[in-house]
């Protein structure tokens, strides 16, 4: 009889053994997944971003009262290369959008910039790499979702707690939320 009883303990402590196993790795290769997706977010900004001296330049010939806004998307560009954790990078990048979407509003006062052919060029691939970026982001998003919402599940939030994972945060652009 006490052999079936530490049998039977023993197969329950197995068990738990295996699901902890199961759930940790799970919860790795949901990680993974999403601090990979984070980095195809952050080369689509990157790429994005790396766009901006054309810009400022491309701007600057044209428009000389705009100097505060250049100086703002120059020094926000440096500042979200300087970031380092994707939260920092976020809020950077979030708040870097904002700036050029002022800075790329500029041409509708400037017909001759509106009509400069190296500006129309880096409007459309900017539109290109932000619609990638859009793409990336939604995937982001989701993974973010499947990540966040296994550290909540029970019994699974208590291995999430027991080995430290911690939830993390959409990426959301500020234009997004209006």
């Amino acid at each position: 009889m006490i052999e079936i009883l530490l049998a039977a303990v023993l197969v329950v402590f197995v068990l738990i053994l295996y699901y902890i196993y199961k759930t940790y790795n799970l919860l790795v290769n949901l990680r993974m997944n999403v601090d990979r997706q984070a980095s195809h977010v952050e080369a689509h900004l990157k790429k994005k971003f790396d766009m901006i001296p054309a810009i400022v330049e491309c701007v600057k010939g044209y428009a000389k009262h705009e100097k505060g806004t250049l100086e703002e998307v120059t020094r926000l560009r440096s500042q979200w290369g300087e970031s380092k954790t994707p939260d920092e990078k976020i809020k950077t990048a979030n708040i870097l959008e904002a700036a050029l979407s002022k800075l790329m509003i500029v041409q509708e006062r400037y017909p001759q910039l509106k009509a400069d052919k190296s500006f129309i060029l880096l409007q459309r691939d900017i539109r290109n790499v932000e619609n990638e970026l859009m793409y990336e982001r939604k995937v982001y998003n989701k993974r973010i979702s499947w990540y966040n919402v296994k550290l909540q599940e029970f019994p699974s939030i208590l291995i999430a707690r027991l080995f430290g994972f911690k939830e993390k945060a959409f990426f959301s652009l500020e234009k997004d939320n209006e």
